[in-house]
């Protein structure tokens, strides 16, 4: 039948099919309840027909957008693994090739603030969304490698040191210091900070400190920031075992500064410092520990209250021609080593009954 027909004439051709259909039948000598009956199983038969034919085709449907999503998917990967290729082939190209390297950094440079400002723009919706991120702002390295290792390192400047190098008598210890790979220690340069004057400062400030420098690590899994440290009041509730360690890192500008006003720097450290510092509370029988790792190699300590021995361990390239060296810290001293060339060790001093205040900065 034609498909341009309207419904009229489809309805009348289907009723001039069905009268023939009953004609034939009364014929063969059917009785209408059998006509009846055929006719209804064929449209029951037509019907099964038409929904099989629709499930084939949906099948096909569905195997056609499976095999297209693979398809997608597999080019995606292939396109992916590409790019890469090419990225790593242009970076070796780059770093061995001269000229392409001078041309690549001579018009990098000109790049890269307008793409950090970029950066930056899309990360602002980010911030935003999470501001605890911003914590992470002032960090120079979020992911430290602790396989690094100096290849090659030249231990001359630890060689022949024995001891530290006492230059408590001179108005300048720079001035005698060897070099500056000799540690030298100056009784009486630092000024005295107990507990106590850490609890005032964190009261004055306390907005302050529990927003941009709020927390620390301890050996005590209670003590999570400042304030709980603060709240424990450790001065008046020693621990069960004497032996608690906190560090304190502050890497930001306004609690340095706080920082700064309570460890004045002595007159013959230049102005140049670097903005972590570390305060390092410990309990009279807190364990032996490493100091941690600052920004600058010239490292500074300034013993506020307490005692505590310093081992000043050779790296691992000079371990064989270098020894190990240690200093008593008391009350006002002021310690210098070079963390290129020593890895220093905090350990107690026995008899000691006092909290430890020490406070680490690096030029």
């Amino acid at each position: 039948m034609p498909l341009n027909v309207s419904r009229e004439e489809v309805l009348s051709s289907y009723e001039h099919e069905v009268k023939k259909l009953r004609r034939l039948g009364k014929e063969w000598r059917f009785t209408d309840s059998d006509i009846d009956e055929i006719l209804q199983n064929s449209f029951h038969f037509l019907q099964k027909q038409h929904n099989t034919i629709q499930s084939a085709k949906a099948s096909d449907r569905t195997a056609t957008n499976s095999f297209r999503v693979c398809c997608s998917f597999g080019f995606i990967i292939k396109i992916t693994i590409t790019v890469f290729l090419i990225l790593i082939i242009t970076c070796f190209f780059i770093s061995y090739h001269k000229p392409a390297y001078n041309l690549v950094v001579r018009n990098v440079q000109e790049l890269i603030y307008p793409a950090m400002k970029f950066v930056r723009r899309i990360a602002l919706p980010i911030v935003k969304s999470f501001p605890s991120v911003t914590v992470w702002y002032d960090e120079m390295c979020l992911i430290e490698n602790p396989y690094f290792r100096v290849t090659d390192i030249n231990c001359w400047a630890c060689e022949e040191v024995r001891s530290v190098l006492d230059l408590s008598e001179m108005n300048n210890p720079r001035d005698f210091q060897p070099h500056t790979g000799f540690p030298y220690i100056v009784k009486g340069a630092a000024a005295v900070v107990t507990y106590g004057n850490l609890e005032n400062m964190y009261s004055c400030n306390k907005r302050l400190i529990d927003r941009d420098a709020y927390r620390i690590t301890s050996n005590v899994p209670e003590w999570k920031s400042v304030a709980d440290l603060m709240q424990y009041r450790l001065d008046k509730n020693p621990t069960v075992g004497q032996d608690a360690h906190v560090e304190w890192r502050v890497n930001r500008l306004e609690p340095a500064r706080i920082l700064r006003e309570l460890f004045p720097r002595p007159t013959f450290i230049p102005n140049i410092v670097n903005m972590e510092r570390f305060v390092l509370i410990d309990e009279p029988k807190a364990p032996q520990y490493k100091l941690p790792f600052p920004e600058g190699y010239r490292v500074f300590i300034m013993q506020g209250s307490g005692e505590r021995l310093l081992v000043l361990e050779p790296v691992e390239g000079c371990s064989i021609n270098c020894t190990r060296v240690s200093v008593l810290l008391k009350p006002s001293d002021f310690l210098y080593y070079n963390s290129w060339f020593y890895r220093p060790k905090s350990s107690p001093v026995a008899n000691s009954t006092a909290i430890s205040i020490s406070y680490i900065g690096s030029l």
